[in-house]
């Protein structure tokens, strides 16, 4: 594993999102190695070879999340009683070479934590999982999102927190412990996206007239 140490969102972050462009947000579509894999793939070619400005998708849950997430952490720090290290963007290219992660923060010796900040409408929704069951779902693409980052970390257990201030209980939080099947899909899709990647990009380049 190797730390780099950058400011998430910095345009040092942006340039390793773009030289290992397999990030853990598009683990999902990695590990079930389907259309959308093949859609991860032709972005990331497209970002390195295009000189036009990356099209960086944000939606209001996201824009909210920028925002939020300092408090949440801060919060989840007190609540818990523990120091949440954050990171920049962190590769093992003992996994692959073109893909890496950025947790929200190193937890302890063994966790990580991953901070939502939900709309009202969205945390409500999660409010009623409690209400019903005593405890919420986690989003699949969140999942396997922290399965990826469980695996290139080597860590044991992600707390998947979400955020919203203007609620009277602003913080639920579960713990995600390591899923060594999920994880075996995603090395297992890590290494089509990979030969994947190489073949199409290959192709370009020869278009290109590039050695």
């Amino acid at each position: 594993m190797k730390l780099h140490k950058v400011e998430q969102k910095s345009p040092e972050w942006f340039a390793l999102k773009k030289k290992y462009p397999l990030s853990a947000s598009k683990a999902q579509a990695i590990a079930t190695a389907g259309a959308g894999m093949e859609t991860v793939v032709l972005e990331a070619i497209t970002e390195k070879y295009s000189s036009a400005d990356p099209e960086r998708y944000t939606n209001e849950d996201m824009e909210r999340g920028n925002e939020l997430e300092a408090d949440a952490r801060a919060i989840y720090e007190l609540e818990n009683g523990v120091t949440v290290v954050e990171v920049g963007f962190i590769t093992n290219e003992k996994i692959s070479d073109l893909a890496g992660v950025s947790p929200d923060g190193l937890v302890e010796e063994d966790g990580l934590v991953e901070i939502k900040c939900l709309m009202d409408k969205l945390f409500t929704a999660k409010l009623e999982e409690v209400g019903i069951s005593g405890t919420f779902k986690v989003d699949s693409a969140h999942d396997w999102q922290m399965q990826m980052q469980l695996l290139f970390t080597g860590r044991k257990w992600v707390d998947y927190v979400i955020y919203n201030p203007n609620f009277p209980v602003a913080i639920l939080k579960m713990r995600v412990v390591a899923d060594p099947e999920k994880q075996q899909k995603i090395l297992t899709g890590l290494k089509l996206a990979e030969n994947n990647y190489k073949r199409r990009e290959g192709l370009v380049r020869k278009a290109l007239n590039l050695k």
